[in-house]
């Protein structure tokens, strides 16, 4: 069979290596496509969903492995992994020399094996790589036994690209670079099949085969794809489910609005994609025969009708986001958050409750086409030479409301005035993505992805409290 072909897209904002794949650069990542089994005899094929994405500094790499029986034992470093549902990439940086390359085998409990067989490596079987994270569904655990509740588990990595400067052209990769690589699933007791992306050639028993890995090439572009995943799930959620639920997530004869503008006990990934495969039991809602990778795009869909950022916050260090919010990001100087900061713009105490993760992340990154209505920027002199700096709250044909810079309410009749200037930006900065680190962006959105939630203010590190 053919060798597979991939094109990696560069990131566009901080990946968080949680093995959750929530980021929109996952979400708008192609996959690399079906995994081919080589040694199939029986069972089921179970689908494996791989994405590679890149920035300056690392490789990223994720698998969602549809697993209903999912085990794992091997907790010490560099132990025998692929006898537990493991998965793998094998990395071969220069094409020319394709037998030089490296693995990264991670269990299901998150025990990982590494081994560089390059031309240039020395010392022992083993290799340990530097700056590696990584994190599997299961992470930490002493033991992961199969349990009827088993779906699917996640393997999540982020690989500092400085580990192959021997062999890559360039570090990091211009636009355009090829790699060859190989990605893998194996291991476990009940089921246990293996799989590869890059077929096998016939009769060849071993997945240490440098010359069948696919070929790979960097491109300085974000993902775009055709269909994401919500645009997929969105056709397959209305031929599947408009009989109880109505077109597109509205009311139904049966079911409720999925798209509403309500609470819900089921936000999830996790929740949403249990209550569609298996159903809810003491209500209408049946369980489903649709394969998973189906109901996983049906569960992006619905989530992105209805998911206001505290149903899904970004994960971060929220007590260093408020940290950055009140102090380097300077937001607290225009923004109020539960009685404290400035009122030149929006209050933001209750924003999670309104608004989107995507809408708060491009609040902070992407100029405003238009200035909100309320927060035009103007400065005034008065008849008398007086300067006022604000924004505009109302005007009409005598009168102007100002908000000056430090929260004063100006009154001011056109008449008495010497000079208006409307400003023609807002005065949001749209540069945070530059202005502050990956981690302190990455912290700010996960404090502003937790403001307005009921009964209490942002929780530091740790998450949201359950409901």
């Amino acid at each position: 069979m053919a060798q597979r072909t991939y094109d990696i897209h560069r990131a566009t904002a901080p990946i968080r290596i949680d093995a959750k794949l929530d980021e929109r650069d996952w979400q708008k990542a192609p996959s690399v496509g079906d995994f081919d089994f080589p040694w199939f005899k029986e069972g089921e094929k179970e689908p494996t969903e791989a994405k590679l994405l890149w920035d300056d500094d690392n490789l990223y790499v994720s698998w969602r492995s549809h697993d209903r029986h999912i085990s794992a034992s091997v907790t010490q470093r560099h132990g025998p992994v692929s006898k537990d549902d493991c998965v793998e990439i094998f990395l071969s940086p220069n094409p020319e020399k394709v037998k030089n390359y490296y693995t990264f085998e991670i269990n299901a409990i998150g025990t990982m094996l590494n081994r560089a067989r390059t031309d240039w490596w020395t010392g022992p079987p083993t290799w340990e790589p530097g700056g590696v994270q990584y994190r599997a569904t299961f992470h930490g655990l002493p033991r992961k036994d199969e349990s009827p509740q088993d779906d699917h588990w996640i393997v999540e990595a982020a690989i500092p690209l400085k580990n192959f400067a021997r062999d890559a052209a360039h570090t990091p990769p211009r636009d355009g670079d090829r790699w060859r690589l190989n990605l893998q699933r194996l291991g476990g007791v009940t089921n246990a099949q293996a799989s590869t992306w890059s077929p096998l050639p016939e009769g060849v028993r071993s997945f240490h085969t440098p010359e069948a890995f696919g070929t790979v090439r960097f491109v300085n572009q974000p993902p775009q794809g055709s269909q994401d995943a919500a645009a997929l799930g969105r056709e397959i959620y209305n031929r599947s489910c408009t009989m109880c639920h109505g077109q597109d997530g509205t009311v139904g004869d049966r079911g409720p609005a999925l798209a509403a503008q309500r609470r819900y006990l089921r936000t999830s990934e996790a929740d949403l994609f249990d209550a569609i495969k298996n159903g809810i039991p003491g209500t209408l809602m049946p369980a489903s025969a649709l394969p998973a990778a189906d109901v996983t795009k049906m569960v992006a869909f619905i989530r992105g009708l209805r998911a206001t950022a505290i149903d899904a916050p970004t994960e971060g260090d929220v007590a260093r986001g408020r940290e950055v919010f009140h102090s380097k990001g300077r937001c607290s100087e225009c923004h109020m958050t539960n009685g404290r900061g400035g009122l030149l713009g929006p209050d933001l105490s209750n924003i999670a409750t309104e608004r989107s993760v995507k809408f708060l992340r491009e609040a902070l990154t992407v100029a405003k086409p238009h200035i909100p209505a309320g927060y035009q920027p103007v400065r005034i002199v008065t008849a008398d030479g007086k300067a006022i700096r604000g924004i505009l709250r109302n005007e009409d044909n005598f009168t102007l409301q100002v908000l000056d810079d430090s929260g004063k309410i100006h009154l001011l009749e056109r008449g008495e005035l010497r000079n208006i200037e409307y400003g023609r930006q807002s005065l949001m900065p749209a540069n945070f993505g530059a202005t502050l680190s990956a981690a302190e962006f990455r912290d700010l959105l996960a404090f502003l992805s937790r403001l307005g939630e009921p009964g209490r203010s942002p929780a530091p590190a740790g998450g949201r409290r359950r409901r």
